[in-house]
């Protein structure tokens, strides 16, 4: 007879036990499925990724009053009642929060999200994250980004506003990505990637 362990069930707690659990923790956690989720550990050319792309936008928009945030600022899904922390997060105009308390605020309109994809959190970036994402109103684009090779996937909101997505994808250096009419380079985003690293 072959014995078996019985893994207990995970812990669900609130939205409000999640933002207690928050303000006293000194690591970031995300809010998936009533569960406290930690963030994984990034390497260094996912961290790279993201400050070049971040970087990148910020030059590209920082005239329009457009505010962009690399991985520490929290969205808010209401259709799914969670809480994560996009690689980046960039924001049209003025933020709109869900406030909790006075030093614990959570974006509610992002019109940019970008996820940096590694092997611990591509299959919930992409199957867990964007079903939620999708369903913010204010948001238009969302980047999946590699960190394997010179790939970018990425989803845009049909111009008529509705729920429906055009999807694309460059996978060459030499080639561009557009952000809210304007065109970012692969090479910029990739630029130092040592992708030894990634063999």
């Amino acid at each position: 007879m072959i014995a078996t362990t019985i893994q207990p069930e995970a812990k669900r707690v609130t939205l409000e036990e999640y933002f207690e659990h928050e303000l006293a923790s000194e690591a970031q956690n995300e809010f998936t499925n009533g569960q406290i989720t930690p963030i994984a550990y990034t390497s260094d050319n996912h961290g790279l990724i993201a400050t070049n792309f971040s970087t990148e936008i910020r030059q590209l928009l920082k005239k329009l009053g457009t505010r962009v945030y690399a991985g520490d600022r929290m969205v808010f899904s209401p259709f799914c009642n969670e809480i994560y922390y996009p690689d980046i997060v960039v924001v049209s105009g003025q933020p709109e929060f869900y406030q909790y308390k006075e030093n614990m605020q959570a974006t509610l309109n992002p019109s940019i999200l970008v996820e940096v994809l590694s092997d611990s959190t591509e299959d919930k970036d992409r199957n867990v994250k964007w079903p939620c994402y999708r369903e913010i109103k204010s948001l238009q684009q969302f980047f999946l980004v590699s960190q394997k090779e010179p790939s970018v996937e990425y989803y845009s909101r049909m111009e008529d506003g509705s729920s429906r997505w055009i999807y694309a994808y460059a996978n060459d250096l030499d080639a561009t990505i557009p952000i809210e009419g304007h065109e970012v380079s692969l090479r910029d985003i990739y630029a130092l990637v040592n992708w030894e690293e990634t063999a």
